[in-house]
């Protein structure tokens, strides 16, 4: 019964959301859409979130940029950078926080926790920024409009990337919060039962939702603004460029107005991006 039961809830979380990746120019656009009612994800928030995870692999399959990488050997998510985490983070504000010994902020006391420092978590279809802040559910450190019920984020394509492999992953229990309950549990061995329970267990690992692999198409040369063509919005940035240093200076800022790669933006890239230029 257990078993099936796992089985279930893994086929309702792959239905809980879509997932879309599309390249723009220079940048990859992924869009996470919630297909349930309530937000995404729900539930206790403490130690349950959901994050993007983007690697960009060249032509020989090698990795040479990753978003939200997660250490399976340490259960440690990396969330620096560009990461993208739908999660929902209470805590103590300035007030209530010296009042039971401890600093303001995010916190995993739940019955003490009197404040959302974060909620970025995608609404449902029919949200209502008004209805939901009656309640105290609206979205903090986060912009939804009234109506939205998906998420977009832009990923800067690094150079040489050929390929872009993006997956949606959900994790009931992260490390930081179990390890808070082993810690904060002084009475008795309970704290560091659950600890090993959940070690043995393979600490809890990350439940694949959804995924999408994206071909990049190489940038256009000549094409500053990252739209996939040259345009006269292209030739107005070229000329900005050419304003600056003498011709024949190496400027690395322009680096996609040197059309024909020789290390230097001048009168021939000019001269080509004009033809070009739709």
């Amino acid at each position: 019964a257990a078993a099936a039961g796992a089985v279930r809830a893994r086929s309702m979380l792959q239905l809980a959301a879509t997932l879309d990746a599309a390249q723009q120019g220079s940048t990859l656009l992924v869009t996470v859409t919630n297909e349930t009612g309530h937000k995404l994800p729900t539930g206790y928030p403490e130690g349950r979130r959901m994050w993007l995870n983007v690697r960009f692999y060249d032509d020989n399959l090698e990795l040479v940029g990753e978003s939200a990488a997660y250490d399976g050997a340490t259960a440690v998510l990396d969330t620096s950078g560009s990461a993208k985490v739908y999660e929902a983070k209470p805590g103590l504000d300035e007030l209530t926080a010296p009042l039971v010994g401890t600093t303001p902020g995010p916190s995993f006391h739940f019955v003490l926790n009197n404040r959302i420092f974060k909620d970025n978590r995608i609404p449902p279809r029919g949200f209502n920024n008004s209805d939901f802040a009656e309640f105290g559910g609206s979205p903090v450190g986060h912009t939804y409009a009234d109506g939205q019920y998906w998420d977009e984020t832009l990923y800067d394509i690094p150079a040489g990337a050929t390929s872009a492999h993006v997956t949606l992953y959900y994790q009931s229990t992260s490390r930081d919060y179990v390890e808070f309950l082993r810690d904060e549990n002084t009475t008795n061995s309970k704290g560091q039962e659950l600890y090993d329970l959940w070690v043995a267990h393979g600490m809890s690992p990350p439940e694949f939702m959804a995924e999408q692999v994206v071909i990049i198409t190489p940038p256009l040369p000549g094409d500053c603004s990252g739209d996939g063509v040259v345009s006269a919005a292209d030739v107005e940035m070229f000329a900005d460029c050419m304003a600056g240093p003498s011709t024949g200076t190496p400027m690395t800022e322009c680096t996609c107005a040197d059309v024909d790669a020789d290390g230097d933006v001048d009168l021939l890239d000019y001269a080509t991006i004009q033809q070009v230029a739709q």
